[in-house]
């Protein structure tokens, strides 16, 4: 197995789940004495992808050891095809996520993509049994689920025993990249929340990006829902661990614009601060929580079925309480980060 390692991304800055699971990538690499080097998209569009291959091809042929390409998504499977024929290539790994693998499948882009990881030379990573699934069709997977570095996953635990004293009532959580606040389903949870008629409810929306117009006119039209954008780690984990539901609405949709959860990384972040969880209905969440016992998810994806789920929690603030230990447990034993940096080092490389 070569320890060195190229891990090219589609992104640096812009937050989100795929973000986060580099960050772990990188903290597991240098934990496991992996030497990699770190090469952004930066952009989209095909200049961006040239310049991604002529960047790491230098790279590659000035390099007199053998390097395993690790692509953090599967956008970059053209331009790992093509550096593979590099002399100090030894195989690719490429990491599926979530609505990147269930698209429509009659682009020509998809299909390519699709060929490409039937190759011999390429290692197929899904985030989840349902990713894995998404998947088939004769690819053959392996599954590394999301992990947290050493020093968020510490932030977290932190922040579960230093909780500030909080307002009274309900604190409701929710946190994604603004830009795609839709797909995550916030205003299907406002609806949900509604319904319930419980002015003691109040809910944070935190997120990564600059928040729409259309975004914050939804969110000034409820009085108890706040916008918490461009947190520090701190702030966020603070927010994570405070609330007594942390609940992600997240939509599934097929198509030229498809979403949906591969895992759900969030999920776990906030079971490690303590805080049980309302998954989405669909995807592969259920891989990123215990159901009943450090969380639940909705039967569908519609406004009753969560209104349903928030209430029944709701009703047993004891039990509520209960579930939240039972999270942090759970999920702080399940992803600690010494034992995910072994695991992935060695699914990857």
């Amino acid at each position: 197995m070569t320890r060195r390692v190229l891990l090219l991304t589609p992104s640096r800055g812009l937050g989100g789940g795929t973000e986060r699971y580099v960050e772990a990538l990188e903290w597991a690499f240098t934990r496991e004495k992996v030497q990699y080097r770190r090469i952004d998209l930066g952009r989209s569009g095909a200049s961006a992808h040239a310049q991604m291959l002529a960047e790491t091809s230098k790279r590659l042929r000035a390099s007199i050891e053998p390097i395993r390409l690790v692509l953090a998504h599967r956008c970059l499977l053209p331009v790992g095809l093509l550096l593979a024929r590099e002399r100090a290539v030894r195989g690719i790994s490429v990491i599926c996520h979530g609505s990147d693998v269930w698209g429509t499948q009659l682009r020509p882009r998809r299909y390519l993509e699709k060929r490409l990881m039937g190759s011999p030379r390429v290692r197929v990573v899904a985030v989840s049994s349902f990713t894995s699934g998404a998947l088939s069709g004769g690819v053959l997977t392996t599954i590394l689920p999301p992990g947290l570095s050493r020093d968020w996953f510490d932030t977290l635990v932190k922040a579960s025993a230093n909780q500030a004293p909080v307002e009274p009532g309900i604190s409701l959580v929710t946190a994604f990249r603004l830009a795609d606040w839709r797909e995550k389903g916030l205003p299907e949870l406002l609806d949900a929340l509604a319904v319930l008629r419980r002015p003691d409810i109040r809910v944070t929306v935190c997120g990564s990006g600059e928040p729409s117009r259309e975004l914050v006119r939804l969110v000034s039209k409820h009085e108890r829902c706040v916008l918490r954008p461009g947190l520090t780690d701190s702030d966020l984990a603070a927010q994570l661990a405070a609330a007594d539901i942390f609940v992600l609405a997240t939509r599934t949709r097929q198509g030229r614009h498809p979403s949906g959860e591969g895992f759900g990384l969030v999920l776990l972040e906030a079971q490690v601060a303590g805080t049980p969880v309302i998954a989405p209905a669909y995807g592969g969440s259920h891989d990123a929580f215990i159901e009943r016992v450090t969380g639940v998810a909705p039967a569908d994806e519609s406004v009753e079925a969560l209104a349903k789920v928030l209430d029944e929690l709701l009703r047993d603030p004891c039990e509520l309480a209960q579930m939240g230990t039972r999270a942090g447990k759970w999920a702080r034993e399940s992803f600690a980060p010494e034992l995910y940096a072994a695991r992935a080092v060695g699914r990857l490389l």
